[in-house]
């Protein structure tokens, strides 16, 4: 892993879609490559804590985070311009280990769970890797399908209340699409309960899995241990040993303040 990188950049574009949801386009001074499921520590203003956000889009020029507006940090940031500023400290984390599988790959995104696994679908594109992209969310207002990159690959997209794409949650399609064939892993971003249950379905397919968490982070880089999650190897830090987890590792919990 990389040694982090404190910069600050400037925001080369922001587009607002469906009132609540921001896409900021930043210039790329790292030094260091940025890899799927990796993410930036942004500051911003109005609350003390950074923040943290899964990269969307990657470049040598620019790299773009997606997130939905919903609190007094992700409305602070929505509300810069192209030209401004930002602090952020990355790439931070692992990343989902798509090099050590050759066969098909499904990929699971619920929500604005989607943001990493755009920039992980666009590196399975480039590198001609055969995956499916299941992705939903629980009506239409929430669905952010037009960000699903551009390519030759089978795509699911569904609502629970069927205002958009098939009707249904997202969970029941991906079951029901690994009875057909043989899978080699799933990767999934996404609420944690959805992420809960993919993982058993995985378990009980006897396919690897692996999951995106989104803990609530305070420094972002493994000292403070606010992040931790409980897996069968003790906790660990979602910011440094994480975000990407073996599903089975994880020690699912009944309920979550996450």
């Amino acid at each position: 892993m990389n040694p982090l990188e404190h910069k600050i950049s400037e925001i080369k574009e922001k587009k607002i879609y469906k009132k609540n949801f921001c896409l900021l386009a930043i210039k790329n001074n790292f030094h260091y490559t940025a890899l799927p499921g990796q993410f930036i520590h942004v500051k911003t203003e109005d609350v003390f804590l950074r923040r943290p956000f899964s990269i969307a889009k990657y470049s040598d020029k620019n790299l773009s985070v997606l997130f939905q507006i919903k609190g007094k940090g992700t409305f602070s940031l929505s509300r810069k311009n192209p030209g401004e500023k930002i602090d952020i400290i990355g790439p931070v984390g692992n990343s989902f280990p798509y090099e050590k599988f050759k066969g098909d790959i499904v990929i699971a995104a619920g929500g604005i769970g989607i943001s990493p696994m755009i920039f992980l679908a666009s590196v399975l594109i480039k590198n001609k890797k055969k995956f499916s992209f299941f992705y939903g969310a629980r009506n239409k207002d929430l669905l952010l399908d037009i960000f699903l990159p551009s390519g030759k690959y089978p795509a699911v997209v569904s609502t629970d209340d069927g205002s958009k794409g098939e009707k249904g949650k997202i969970t029941d399609k991906i079951k029901d699409y690994i009875k057909t064939g043989k899978i080699d892993a799933i990767f999934a971003s996404g609420p944690y309960f959805m992420l809960k249950t993919i993982s058993e379905i995985a378990q009980n397919a006897n396919i690897p899995c692996y999951v995106s968490m989104e803990n609530r982070m305070f420094c972002g880089t493994g000292v403070c241990q606010g992040c931790v999650i409980e897996t069968a190897e003790g906790f660990k830090k979602v910011c440094t040993e994480g975000p990407i987890f073996d599903a089975k590792q994880i020690k699912w919990k009944e309920t979550t303040y996450l």
